[in-house]
């Protein structure tokens, strides 16, 4: 069995809400990309459309890695948080007005009857509308909450999309450690020497070793992590 084959069996074992008939559908497009899964254009969009869009589901391997990071009480320097990802960010109501037309501020201080001049810039504008007494009962502030909602649900829907980037890079990437592996070992090649991005993520690394130590990188979600091999001249 190739070893993309055997590594996406083992991660989507982690991985519910998606059936069995579903995963082989998945492996199979991937397949047909003729890559061993590194061609990620030529399945990504496809794979995601198909078996993963709209759809509840969850992957075990990633949710164990965020439980576990969280106890110790840090994280690894490239971990992505997808659930970060789903919360937009927190904007002030003068920033929320800077995102609407000059027209629209104008319109509303004329209406609230608060002058302004002419040619005044729209950060004045907005500036003025903001600290109107009438703004929080008014169509415009009703526009900036109905903004703000459509921000939420778009950030929402970038989640599933994240974790599902994460998942299938973590298995095209593994399995590439796994054949480099198997043809260092096949040329005689038996060492390898670890070589991290950052020094301050070698005890996650060591963790996820220790916890299992035939893995190969990446050990958790977007660990970029590689093995280096090691040749002994000695022996040539």
């Amino acid at each position: 069995m190739r070893a993309y084959d055997r590594v996406f069996a083992q991660v989507m074992e982690t991985v519910e809400g998606i059936s069995a008939e579903e995963k082989s559908q998945l492996r199979d497009l991937v397949t047909e990309t003729g890559s061993d899964g590194l061609n990620l254009g030529g399945y990504f969009e496809k794979g995601y459309e198909v078996f993963f869009k709209g759809r509840q589901w969850k992957w075990g391997e990633y949710e164990e890695w965020r439980d576990t990071f969280e106890r110790l009480g840090s994280f690894p320097s490239n971990w992505i948080d997808v659930d970060q990802i789903a919360r937009p960010g927190t904007r002030s109501t003068y920033d929320q007005l800077l995102e609407l037309r000059i027209l629209e501020l104008r319109e509303f201080l004329i209406a609230e009857g608060i002058s302004f001049d002419a040619d005044a810039p729209k950060a004045q504008l907005a500036s003025l509308a903001e600290h109107a007494p009438g703004l929080s009962a008014s169509s415009l502030w009703a526009r900036l909450q109905q903004n703000e909602e459509e921000a939420r649900q778009k950030a929402e829907a970038r989640r599933p999309k994240a974790l599902y980037d994460l998942l299938m890079r973590t298995i095209a990437y593994r399995a590439k450690s796994v054949r480099d592996l198997e043809r260092a070992h096949s040329n005689g090649i038996q060492r390898h020497e670890v070589m991290l991005v950052l020094e301050a993520d070698r005890k996650f690394i060591d963790l996820a070793r220790k916890k299992n130590p035939q893995a190969v990188p990446p050990y958790y979600p977007n660990d970029f992590t590689q093995l280096r091999p090691i040749v002994d001249f000695s022996k040539q």
